[in-house]
């Protein structure tokens, strides 16, 4: 198997996307080091694999804390010895227009969702350099293409992983060190029913305006995600990097 003793680590692991990521790089052999901000639902999706049979062990850190990333990637070479996947899947969410938000909350949501991935890249590189290669895959999100009111610090956010997964690249191509980036669009996912709930109208009359939004006439599954990310990662995709991979339905070629 490809990912038989392969260790592969994914932030935001407790749910979503990340939760979906975490199962399938077990199913398919890997040990899995499940990081996150709230431990008991990192412990759930370790609990999860290992009663299907897989090897998985939970992490509590706050990614936009850079102690907290260190002492996460220090736990995760002490239990594997190595790291040769990171999955960088944190992310924060709030819809907040530009001059209603404060400095505080745009700190916050460029912290989780781009700053976390500048201290995880920073702490794996290294083991993935003195391993001879590794592969990293950020999450970013088709809000970097196109965006909606009330999402400039998300979109802010979401643009720069794609510009930082390039520079990444070409930075560590010659050290086979591969880094691409995966584009959502709408999933369904507890961030998406988050949004939902905020919304003054029945949720079943909501989640169908949103299937309706999309070409290809739903939203999207964590799991179908889950699978881009595997692609984007495998070495059986050994000649890309520092590519943008957009999985949403459709959603961004649709005038």
């Amino acid at each position: 198997m490809v990912w038989h003793d392969k260790v592969v680590v994914v932030t935001g692991g407790g749910s979503g996307i990340g939760q979906a990521v975490c199962r399938r790089f077990a199913a398919e052999g890997a040990k899995v080091a499940v990081i996150g901000r709230t431990l008991s639902k990192c412990e759930n999706t370790a609990a999860e694999i290992a009663a299907a049979g897989g090897t998985a062990f939970a992490v509590q850190a706050d990614v936009a804390v850079e102690e907290e990333v260190k002492q996460a990637i220090r736990s995760v070479m002490d239990r594997f010895g190595k790291i040769d996947v990171l999955v960088n899947n944190a992310a924060v969410c709030p819809q907040i227009k530009l001059t209603d938000m404060s400095f505080s909350q745009w700190n916050e949501v460029i912290g989780c969702n781009l700053g976390s991935i500048f201290l995880a890249c920073r702490e794996v590189i290294p083991h993935m350099l003195e391993a001879a290669g590794g592969a990293i895959v950020n999450l970013s999100s088709v809000h970097a293409l196109a965006t909606s009111e009330g999402y400039a610090a998300y979109a802010a956010a979401k643009g720069g992983i794609v510009s930082m997964t390039r520079a990444v690249a070409l930075d560590y191509a010659k050290n086979n060190i591969r880094v691409n980036a995966v584009l959502p669009g709408a999933v369904h996912t507890p961030m998406l029913e988050s949004s939902v709930k905020k919304l003054d109208d029945d949720k079943a009359n909501i989640m169908q305006i949103w299937n309706d939004a999309q070409p290809i006439g739903r939203v999207g599954k964590a799991e179908e995600i889950a699978s881009v990310v595997l692609f984007a990662a495998s070495p059986d995709n050994s000649f890309m990097t520092g590519a943008v991979l957009v999985a949403d339905g459709g959603m961004t070629i649709d005038l």
